[in-house]
């Protein structure tokens, strides 16, 4: 396996951070009612010259003891105006062929997490992979409600869903599940109704969507529009903080750029790089 460009140390466990792609969002986007005149002091630094937050869209791999642990697999081919969809290149980059990958966890249904879970023909594009999703999720997605939302966003998550249940590689979980020898999904709701989060090794916290600015640690009521329950996210963002801060993990999240330990500050917290990221 190559030397990793971009790595996450979990007590000796090595996570690798996948580049799907890069984009640029609104920070009206990223922060539902974003008020310049409120929020803008805090947010300004991390602008382009349009006026909008660069962001990435990653997923995650991880040398488990048990074999590779893939979370999430970016958009696949689903966001072709974007430049976007480059997680199997990563991952060849490190030569790993998609047959290798023993696990993938599914954070969430949007496309950015699921679209490069299927092939040019809808087939499961991890052949021998156990696919991990909480059961609330599957169930959400599989609705009619998910079907009917704007611009087919459902159909990312529908198509990955049919192709990993006929090819009866899709488990669903409950509560907070081991997946592999020091791998464990946790309940993280509110960015969807069933979003996973990751633990590593007790030492990484893989955040999926719960966090999509490193504007969240020290703002985890700043929600988004992305967010299918912005309160319920908060609740789980704040959860999240007091986790990572009193364990001393390692926080990194799919949209965030930067990774780094969580240190309390009076009432809040704030997000500090580290050695291990």
């Amino acid at each position: 396996m190559r030397e990793p460009d971009r790595r996450l140390d979990a007590k000796g466990v090595a996570c690798h951070v996948l580049i799907d792609g890069w984009r640029t969002v609104s920070p009206r986007f990223v922060f539902h009612g974003y008020d310049d005149d409120v929020q803008g002091e805090s947010v300004r630094p991390y602008l382009d010259t349009e006026g909008k937050l660069p962001g990435r869209v990653a997923a995650m791999l991880i040398e488990s003891a048990d074999g590779l642990v893939l979370v999430d697999a970016g958009n696949g081919r689903f966001a072709p105006e974007l430049d976007v969809g480059h997680v199997h290149e990563e991952l060849a980059s490190l030569g790993i062929p998609p047959w290798d990958i023993r696990c993938v966890i599914i954070t969430h249904g949007h496309a950015d997490h699921v679209g490069g879970l299927v092939g040019p023909r809808d087939e499961p594009a991890f052949p021998d992979a156990r696919h991990v999703i909480h059961r609330i999720e599957a169930e959400f997605w599989s609705s009619a409600e998910a079907q009917a939302l704007p611009n087919a966003a459902g159909l990312p998550a529908r198509t990955a869903l049919m192709a990993l249940l006929d090819a009866e590689l899709l488990d669903t979980v409950e509560g907070d599940a081991p997946v592999a020898t020091g791998i464990d999904a946790i309940e993280a709701p509110g960015h969807t109704p069933g979003h996973l989060a990751v633990i590593v090794n007790d030492a990484v916290l893989w955040a999926g969507d719960t966090f999509v600015s490193q504007l969240n640690i020290p703002h985890p009521e700043w929600v988004s529009l992305s967010d299918m329950d912005g309160r319920t996210n908060e609740a789980t963002r704040r959860r999240l903080l007091e986790r990572a801060a009193a364990a001393d993990l390692l926080l990194a999240a799919a949209h965030m750029s930067i990774s780094g330990t969580v240190a309390r500050t009076g009432d809040g917290y704030e997000l500090r790089p580290s050695e291990r990221s």
